[in-house]
């Protein structure tokens, strides 16, 4: 049998979006999967959804708690898994059904992989429109080059590092890594690095170029557009990521340090041009 994925789910009032959410889910092609619920104190009618499709999924475990925000709830989760992997899904976005089956592909493949990427296909609800995107691939570690430097030069070229919840980690090196809840901008990012500072050196990063996590914008339940147009947001990002790679970085290191720096920079300022259109 197929090792099991953890799949935890955040839930927070989207009644509106989220049986598109949990069929995207039951329904995968790899079926080894534990599909952890968790209701963040919701208001609206999420919980009796969710308790429905536990009634006719028994791989279905339903949390609930007070509200406490989504870092919280995805803690919560971790807590809860007892899969070998974890995947997020935010209640109001979708995957492919074959989202799991691919991305457990290099897992299953090779020993050495530490974290599966996935591509994006962004939907605007709003206009009906798409765009699949971060399906071009990225070179591999080089030979000489720091493992930390690797990483930052992901993150200075190509935004498919930030998110959470287009990836596949393995539970043995999640150790401490957890969401941060006192944060509300960048929370994701932060957590990805943690994890990834907790990946032995010698395990890989492989990218699987097929947009197969589906994030919905226009659902009205993500905070990023107001944390964005606050510069202070983005200045205390980058001081996390300063302290996650050290106090005596590499010149390579400092380079993409500084990349990183100029494409938030771009980044907000593009944020705080679209709260004026």
């Amino acid at each position: 049998m197929k090792p099991k994925v953890s799949i935890i789910v955040p839930i927070y009032n989207t009644a509106k979006y989220l049986p598109k959410c949990l069929d995207s889910i039951v329904n995968q092609t790899y079926h080894n999967l534990e599909i952890i619920l968790v209701n963040d104190g919701s208001t609206d009618n999420s919980s009796q959804i969710i308790q429905q499709y536990a009634k006719k999924d028994s791989r279905i475990q339903i949390i609930n708690q007070k509200n406490a925000g989504q870092s919280a709830a995805r803690n919560s989760g971790i807590q809860k898994a007892t899969g070998k992997y974890i995947s997020f899904i935010d209640s109001d976005d979708e995957i492919a059904h074959v989202f799991i089956d691919h991305l457990m592909k290099p897992f299953l493949s090779n020993s050495y992989t530490s974290l599966s990427v996935c591509g994006l296909r962004y939907r605007w609800l709003k206009t009906n429109t798409k765009q699949d995107v971060f399906l071009k691939p990225l070179r591999p570690k080089r030979a000489h080059e720091s493992r930390a430097a690797y990483i930052l030069f992901l993150l200075a070229v190509d935004g498919r590092m930030y998110s959470s919840f287009n990836k596949i980690y393995k539970k043995e090196y999640l150790k401490n890594a957890r969401f941060n809840q006192g944060l509300n901008f960048a929370e994701d990012t932060k957590f990805v690095l943690d994890y990834l500072k907790n990946t032995p050196d010698n395990t890989t990063i492989s990218f699987i170029l097929e947009p197969l996590c589906y994030y919905n914008y226009g659902t009205n339940t993500s905070t990023l557009q107001k944390t964005a147009i606050k510069w202070s947001n983005w200045q205390k990002s980058y001081q996390n990521l300063k302290n996650w790679v050290g106090p005596k970085p590499s010149l390579s290191e400092r380079f993409w340090l500084f990349a990183i720096h100029c494409r938030w920079r771009i980044s907000y300022l593009r944020a705080k041009k679209r709260t004026q259109l």
